[in-house]
């Protein structure tokens, strides 16, 4: 409870005023049970002085003798205290819409810059010190760009980003396309997990039919994400897990912001023709570079 000079006064009777009482240095020098019932001082210094077990001295604050031991009177212009119960509304003047309430590295109460809605925000910029557990909720990142930077680990020479700021899953549907041709499927499923611009496809697709033109090269359509731009070196292959095509395929996405994945027979540097294709399943994987 927050004693006033009223309430002391009520509880042990007249006061009498002995000076001011350097908290740090105990001067003048005080003990604890010892004094006279009445007397008091008021706190010029600061300090954490422990009198009858109480250390938490403040300028302004009073201490003064009750006949038994010496008591603390809340004084100044700062709160000063151990425990804080609030049962109502506490109001902070100092708060407005665009700051916060937050601790400093001295343990302080602080008003710092708004960064944010919720229970909890942080001021612009904030360091955290340890490990930081979420026991509930997810980390959610509002800029798009933005994610986590590993630049503190060492690095390749020929590193160009160490920030991962991409992550999802999800499923897509593959499709043979072929000039002239339309294709009916039996079985047509692709999923895929992209983490940061590497994207990998997984599918399987079967054509259960195939009709109008059927010789022209055949390639797969319907990917997620475009291939990223590069230079002639990054084109990517696939794997081709199964399939029952004679021989076998394999199959790429070319280096430039390509949105088909192209199919090559297995062994010579030629394309399946949709004939070919016709009746035949496919289950296979590629992993590539995105835009």
């Amino acid at each position: 409870m927050l004693r006033t000079i009223s309430s002391i006064a009520n509880a042990i009777g007249a006061l009498n005023y002995k000076g001011t009482w350097n908290a740090s240095t105990n001067t003048p020098t005080l003990a604890s049970g010892i004094g006279i019932k009445g007397d008091y001082y008021q706190v010029s210094v600061a300090g954490t002085t422990a009198i009858d077990s109480i250390s938490n001295w403040g300028i302004g604050d009073v201490i003064s003798f009750n006949g038994t031991t010496w008591q603390r009177i809340e004084g100044g212009a700062d709160l000063n205290g151990v425990n804080l119960s609030v049962s109502g509304t506490s109001t902070l003047s100092g708060l407005t819409a665009s700051t916060a309430l937050a601790l400093d590295a001295s343990k302080n109460a602080v008003s710092v810059a708004n960064t944010g809605t919720g229970n909890n925000v942080l001021q612009t910029s904030p360091t955290l010190i340890g490990d930081v557990a979420l026991s509930t909720g997810n980390v959610v990142l509002g800029t798009a760009g933005k994610g986590i930077d590993f630049s503190a680990a060492s690095h390749a020479a020929g590193m160009t980003s160490e920030l991962l700021n991409d992550y999802e899953e999800g499923t897509w549907t593959p499709e043979f396309i072929s000039t002239g041709a339309v294709f009916a499927y039996a079985e047509q499923y692709g999923s895929y997990v992209k983490v940061g611009n590497l994207a990998t496809l997984q599918m399987r697709l079967r054509a259960s039919s195939v009709t109008g033109t059927t010789t022209n090269s055949t390639n797969i359509t319907g990917i997620p994400f475009a291939s990223a731009n590069l230079n002639a070196n990054n084109a990517s292959a696939g794997s081709v897990g199964l399939c029952d095509v004679t021989g076998g395929l394999a199959m790429s996405i070319g280096n430039n912001t390509a949105s088909e994945i192209s199919l090559w027979n297995f062994g010579i540097v030629a394309q399946p023709t949709a004939a070919s294709i016709s009746g035949i399943y496919l289950i296979a994987t590629i992993s590539y570079r995105t835009a």
